[in-house]
């Protein structure tokens, strides 16, 4: 099994990164983790590309994502203003293509089926809901399948209990099955 996760925490130490290392402890087979502050991955830039083209106009990290050789797809952010982090965000705008070029040249892409899991933390008790929906806008272009009741890591009072302390993670994290 391979597994893909992209972190889209500014903070490689942080309560996002302390869930996504205590689930690679739990995970058999090859795990490439991508830091997406780190990473070359520029948003959508609106260039109509892909109305006449397959794919994207932009080369970068994206080119990864898109491989689609991975059988597992951990997507992990802290909550900013009750959605996902910027870069996070851009990974979304960066699917458009998918869409564009369903609509525009009648090319479907097909990624395989995987599974998705979602690891989110955040600080002042904010309401998740926009990350959740954007989230599962990328789990949908990407094709994994998502299930909101198992695969679902959150610590959201991180301001007053670390995610390494929240007794709530520990028990989500040890409910997921690989």
């Amino acid at each position: 099994m391979k597994t893909l996760i992209l972190n889209g925490s500014p903070h490689k130490n942080g309560d996002t990164s302390y869930i996504v290392n205590e689930l690679k402890k739990k995970i058999d087979g090859e795990i490439e983790e991508i830091f997406l502050y780190d990473a070359k991955l520029s948003p959508c830039i609106d260039c109509r590309y892909c109305w006449k083209n397959k794919g994207c106009s932009i080369k970068d990290d994206m080119q990864k994502i898109n491989n689609d050789d991975y059988d597992l797809l951990i997507l992990a952010s802290p909550v900013y203003f009750y959605n996902v982090t910027p870069p996070m965000f851009s990974l979304l705008t960066r699917l458009n293509y998918i869409w564009s070029n369903k609509h525009f040249l009648d090319i479907t892409h097909t990624f395989k089926n995987k599974r998705g899991i979602l690891v989110l933390t955040g600080g002042g008790g904010g309401e998740p809901k926009h990350a959740l929906d954007t989230v599962n806008l990328i789990f949908k272009y990407l094709n994994a399948e998502f299930d909101s009741e198992k695969d679902y890591i959150y610590s959201l009072n991180t301001d007053n209990v670390s995610a390494k302390d929240d007794i709530n993670v520990k028990k989500m994290i040890e409910k997921i099955d690989f």
